[in-house]
This record gives structure tokens, C-alpha cells and sequence, in this order.
């Protein structure tokens, strides 16, 4: 018997354009920003202020995510 395979739904328009996605990227860029000059300047502080700038916005950015401000699943279910 021949298997069938259901069309994959279409990705999303917004290609990963979100809120979540351009407050992740631009925390974990001055995170990685502030650990370079902190690294450079020898001031532990500071590449530690970076550490958690970079923690703080993985933490906000999967938060906003969840809220509804990321894309959207287009996992289908196989049953």
C-alpha cells in the first residue's frame, strides 16, 4: 500500500523577524560587546556585567517568545 505524505504547511512570513528574536540578538550583542571590553580593559566587572546582560536577554527573549511575540510553530502533528 502506497504511503501519502500530507503538503508541509507554509514557513512564516515574517522570517523570523519578531520581537523575541530582535531582543535576543541585540542583548546577546551588547553582552558579547561589553565582554570584549571588559576582556580588553582587564576589568573582570565588566565582562561580568556582560555575562549577565547576555543571560538576562535569552531569559527575556524565550519569555517573549512564549508570551506570543516570537513565530509561530508550523509542526504538524503525525497521528
Amino acid at each position: 500500500m502506497p504511503k501519502t505524505y500530507a503538503v508541509p504547511p507554509p514557513p512564516p512570513l515574517n522570517e523570523g523577524k519578531t520581537v523575541a528574536a530582535w531582543t535576543l540578538n541585540m542583548g546577546v550583542v551588547l553582552g558579547a560587546v561589553l565582554v570584549a571590553f571588559g576582556m580588553v580593559r582587564s576589568q573582570p566587572t565588566l565582562w561580568i556585567a556582560g555575562i549577565v546582560v547576555i543571560l538576562l536577554a535569552i531569559v527575556v527573549g524565550v519569555g517573549l517568545s512564549f508570551v506570543g511575540l516570537g513565530q509561530k510553530s508550523t509542526k504538524t502533528e503525525d497521528r
